[in-house]
């Protein structure tokens, strides 16, 4: 169960680096002398459990088990983007359908 929660452990850490970093305000892409910063929403999920067991057949030897998993996902969708150009700023908000994506 310890590598468990150490892997547990690297995978927060991991996902927390991607919220932190690029995931909710883009990096500036630029052409010319227009700018254009991506707005997006993060999603993170994350899972994991782990069992254990004894007993086996009757009249076999005891067996014993351990097991243990985890699981995480992460998911940024663009919502807007932030213009610069010619010393003007806006904001262009991207289309959804009508499933909300």
């Amino acid at each position: 169960m310890a590598a468990l929660k150490k892997i547990l452990g690297a995978l927060v850490v991991r996902l927390e680096a991607l919220a932190k970093g690029n995931a909710v305000v883009g990096k500036k892409i630029s052409v010319g002398d227009r700018h254009v910063i991506p707005l997006c929403e993060l999603s993170l999920g994350l899972a994991g459990g782990g069992g254990s067991g004894q007993g086996g057949p009757r009249g076999k030897e005891e067996s014993k088990g351990q097991g243990g998993g985890a699981g995480g996902g992460a998911k940024v969708t663009p919502l807007a983007v932030i213009v610069v150009e010619g010393g003007k700023v806006r904001i262009e908000h991207l289309g959804r359908d009508a499933a909300g994506r």
